[in-house]
């Protein structure tokens, strides 16, 4: 997002900071999703450390006392792909609701026993005893158990005998085998299992119409499992694998509360809305690791094999964080609104870590102490009635190196700084029949250290970020509309150079961060005069870059998707849907850490689903 990736994009869940989300996130089943928010450019006047690039915000379906209602959902694909889901809201009294869905998601996957499967059970209870009070107690549970594929290995073109072209450009002119487009290269015994338990209370109170007071209370516990072998390197002396063994335990403790208050007032007779609160949570979260001799297998045929034994080092890791944080909205004028808003905050972290034989080790443990403080400001002016424009300043802060669980002794620093300008456009347009929104924006990420390795960081200057987006969408009949987004980033690293590594990257693009990005949606509902819908849509990622080094090219590529609906009855639907229409094989990502090695897309799939509501 704007030309950063991981940990400088924070991942929300019903708006709570959970962990780096590049460790803790896992993908939930849709079902019991009401929907998702994007928030772009630095978010560390709400959401704390992290938050460069952008935050994503996931919200569970919720109770309410509207009506009483169910869904369920069926469907079936490609790769032995089934979802099932049942859930509803069911109305108990005038001040009592309750919520309850339950999903099911398992594919076989498009890689040879490298299959996937979850369970999620969520509700909430509301009691709302008068409209000016609501408390509602929900949780969520999820079980899963992720894919393990991690990869299809480079190899030399002289070993190649059904070379993938088209798909990426390698230095050293390596390339993608067919023959192993499909091959499993993990330890038999693999895993990368999850278990996650949170329950929240939230309590809103509205005394006056002028003030509100909320609270969350939240609860949230983890342990992750991953036990394989995710390093797959051709060696071309012996023209085998060589297989790395990595295995990481987490067992995460996480309680927190956030209070705020919400006062809309005058201020020398302006409008004006204040929002002030404080946010406080306490982690216990114990990692657990080890990197076991690997083995070499046939990269053709590969001998599956085992893991094989667990030697463990232990690193605890505790912090207590307290921030206060408030939002100012003053109305200058009926079209001018001045926005700002600030985050100071106390991080208070320890790190213990453990040798092989269980003993202490008091030269990598430490303590630290970060104190961020963050602000933002931005004026909205309504141009028309149809179009306001917009300009906004913000700042963030993030550790310096990949996140705050991973911080080490040797990287005794403060936090990385950030700033983002930003000027923007929104307008209604045809008479309401369209819309369009267009954004420029200027980020830099300041003293920051980036991995380089599975356990090894470098210096990087800073990290800068230009770019535009533009969205819209267009109803061009009735029945017809389409909708579509676009976006150019120029990002760079400023100075750059690892000479551990033979890395000389000042001025190249970060990996995995296309220039151009687009897509196109269209529909079209009532097809021949029937209860059909019909659609689809292409999108479009450009040239990437899979090292730091800059070169290994991944090519740019196309997919399309296509979909049809049909309401067999106002409460049943039937849809057939047929991803990545072309079967188009492209590199999706290349994980820096493991260089050799690239994890292609997945081929065509087709599925059917069918959706009930009562």
């Amino acid at each position: 997002m704007r030309g950063f990736t991981g940990e400088q994009i924070t991942i929300l869940h019903n708006g709570l900071y959970l962990g780096p989300a590049n460790m803790i996130n896992r993908p939930g089943n849709t079902f019991n999703i009401a929907s998702i928010e994007v928030l772009k450019g630095p978010a560390s006047v709400l959401y704390g450390q992290g938050a460069v690039g952008g935050a994503v915000n996931i919200l569970n379906k919720s109770a309410d006392l509207r009506q009483s209602s169910g869904q369920a959902l069926a469907s079936y694909g490609s790769f032995d792909t089934i979802s099932l889901g049942v859930g509803g809201n069911l109305v108990l009294s005038e001040t009592l609701a309750g919520r309850a869905d339950v999903s099911y998601h398992r594919t076989a996957g498009y890689v040879d026993d490298a299959g996937s499967n979850s369970f999620n059970a969520s509700g909430a209870l509301l009691f709302r005893p008068a409209s000016s009070l609501s408390v509602e107690l929900s949780v969520d549970y999820l079980r899963d158990n992720l894919s393990t594929y991690y990869g299809t290995p480079l190899v030399p073109a002289t070993f190649a005998a059904e070379p993938i072209r088209g798909i990426l450009a390698a230095g050293n002119g390596s390339v993608i085998d067919r023959r192993t487009r499909f091959t499993n290269y993990n330890v038999a015994d693999n895993r990368a299992h999850s278990s996650q338990f949170w329950p929240r209370l939230v309590v809103s109170w509205s005394p006056s119409d002028a003030l509100t007071l909320s609270n969350t209370a939240y609860y949230f516990h983890a342990e992750r499992q991953w036990i394989n072998a995710e390093n797959y390197v051709f060696n071309p002396s012996t023209k085998l694998i060589d297989r790395d063994r990595f295995f990481v335990f987490h067992n995460q403790d996480l309680v927190g509360d956030q209070a705020s208050a919400t006062l809309r007032h005058t201020v020398f007779g302006l409008e004006n809305t204040w929002v002030v609160g404080v946010d406080y949570s306490h982690l216990d979260f114990i990692r657990t690791r080890g990197f076991p001799d690997g083995d070499s297998v046939d990269p053709l045929a590969p001998t599956r094999g085992n893991f094989g034994p667990l030697v463990e080092r232990r690193s605890p890791t505790r912090w207590d964080q307290v921030a206060l944080f408030a939002e100012d909205t003053l109305k200058l004028t009926p079209r001018l609104k001045l926005v700002t808003g600030l985050r100071t905050e106390r991080l208070y972290l320890t790190r213990e870590n453990y040798n092989v034989d269980a003993s202490f080790n008091a030269s990598s443990s430490f303590r630290r102490t970060y104190k961020p403080f963050n602000w933002r400001a931005g004026l909205v002016y309504d141009v028309a009635p149809a179009i306001t424009a917009y300009a906004s300043y913000s700042t963030g802060k993030d550790p310096v190196g990949s996140n705050i669980f991973l911080v080490n002794a040797a990287e005794n620093f403060g936090l990385s700084s950030s700033r983002q300008g930003e000027i923007g456009l929104k307008a209604d347009v045809l008479d309401g029949r369209g819309s369009l929104t267009i954004a420029v924006y200027d980020i830099e990420r300041r003293d920051i250290l980036t991995q380089v390795g599975i356990d090894a960081v470098s210096n990087v200057g800073s990290q800068k970020s230009r770019g535009i987006e533009i969205s819209g969408e267009m109803k061009l009949a009735r029945n017809w509309a389409v909708t579509g987004s676009g976006t150019y980033v120029d990002a760079t690293y400023g100075r750059f150079v690892d000479p551990n590594y033979g890395i000389v990257a000042s001025g190249n693009r970060p990996p995995n961060v296309p220039a151009w990005v687009g897509n196109v949606w269209m529909s079209v509902q009532h097809v021949a005069g029937l209860p059909l819908e019909a659609g689809g849509g292409i999108k479009y990622v450009g040239k990437r870059y899979g090292n730091t080094a800059n070169d290994l090219t991944l090519k740019p590529y196309a997919t399309g998707i296509v979909y049809a609906t049909y309401a067999v009855s106002p409460r049943l639907s039937l849809t057939g849907r047929v991803n990545n229409i072309w079967n188009k094989t492209f590199v999706q990502w290349a994980d820096i850490y493991y260089p050799a090695q690239v994890m292609l897309g997945e081929p065509r799939r087709a599925e059917v689903s069918l959706l009930a509501r009562f």
